[in-house]
């Protein structure tokens, strides 16, 4: 049996976790469909703690790997603080190239307040590119938010520009292809701004006093994210395409090389379910920081885990097996 790039699929990934020990008192959260980072009771509090690796990009990876693994710690309401990298390196890599990676790990770190606490690096025989993880834990005596918890009746929210990362992983790592596609210079140097503001950690610990659950979207972009809060709370989501607003970057790119936009990488972008008692109030605390935001769906009893598609109020499409993100096929 063949594997396509990317996650592997969630029934086959539960056999495997199966095989694990995952059962202790202290545990309040483990591996689970859906949820961005580990919950375990210590002291009078929680820590928060994640691991995620840079697989789909080759450009200013330490930059990425610091804040994709930030996001998932601040999606659970916690600020992320400690870190942790393992630097895997190729053998032809040159000490400019990694100075570069450390450099922008600094940049990255020093931009939300976190440090690193250890880690490793190596060079590794086998690798075309270099390739990052990084585990990030915060810590909190307050509430811990669960991608579970979403309820029907709940209002979709997404914050951010979606696809955002995913083209400028896109300009910075395939600037030649977008160019032979007739893609303006300026367009291409645009979408490489984006890297600089795929964090969501203020965006989410703004809001975290009034959702439901957050969660944070990176493979498989908003519709795979949207799918991970269907399964993890036994719910279905309902998201309506006309209240889906694009950057003109993000189509440009997209429209070029043929791939989703609601399918490609979207770190930066945070989605939430809001109750509708709170609606207001999450506009007036993003709208006081100048944050797009969208409100543009709902959760629904149903089958557990289906995305409904809706365009002038009909349901045009259902995605109801997981995503595999756009940028693969470039890399493929």
């Amino acid at each position: 049996m063949g594997f396509k790039a990317g996650k592997l699929p969630w029934n086959f990934l539960s056999k495997l976790l199966a095989m694990l020990p995952t059962s202790d008192i202290d545990l309040i959260m483990g591996p689970g469909v859906g949820e961005d980072a580990a919950v375990i009771r210590f002291k009078d509090g929680f820590l928060v703690i994640h691991t995620d690796p840079i697989t789909a990009a080759s450009r200013r990876i330490g930059w990425l790997a610091i804040h994709i693994a930030a996001n998932d710690i601040a999606v659970r309401g916690v600020k992320p603080r400690w870190f942790l990298p393992v630097v895997l390196l190729p053998e032809n890599i040159s000490e400019d190239e990694i100075t570069s990676i450390f450099k922008d790990m600094g940049e990255a770190l020093n931009e939300i307040d976190g440090i690193v606490v250890g880690g490793h690096t190596e060079v590794t025989p086998g690798l075309d590119r270099p390739i990052i993880t990084v585990t990030a834990a915060g810590y909190t005596s307050g509430r811990v938010i669960l991608t579970r918890d979403a309820k029907p009746g709940d209002e979709i929210l997404i914050v951010g520009d979606i696809g955002a990362e995913g083209v400028s992983v896109v300009a910075w790592d395939f600037p030649d292809l977008l160019l032979n596609r007739g893609v303006i210079k300026h367009v291409v140097d645009k979408a490489k701004d984006y890297l600089w503001h795929i964090s969501v950690v203020d965006k989410a610990l703004t809001i975290k006093e009034y959702v439901n659950t957050m969660h944070d979207p990176t493979e498989g972009g908003i519709l795979q994210g949207l799918r991970e809060i269907a399964l993890a709370s036994n719910t279905s989501i309902v998201l309506d395409l006309d209240n889906i607003v694009l950057n003109d970057i993000v189509l440009t790119i997209t429209k070029a090389l043929d791939l989703d936009p609601l399918k490609i990488l979207s770190s930066g972008t945070l989605i939430a379910t809001v109750p509708a008692e709170n609606k207001e109030i999450v506009k007036e605390r993003l709208e006081e920081k100048r944050y797009p935001y969208m409100f543009c769906g709902y959760v629904e009893k149903g089958e557990r885990g289906k995305v409904f598609l809706r365009r002038n109020g009909n349901i045009v499409s259902v995605i109801d097996n997981d995503i595999i993100d756009e940028i693969y096929k470039l890399w493929g």
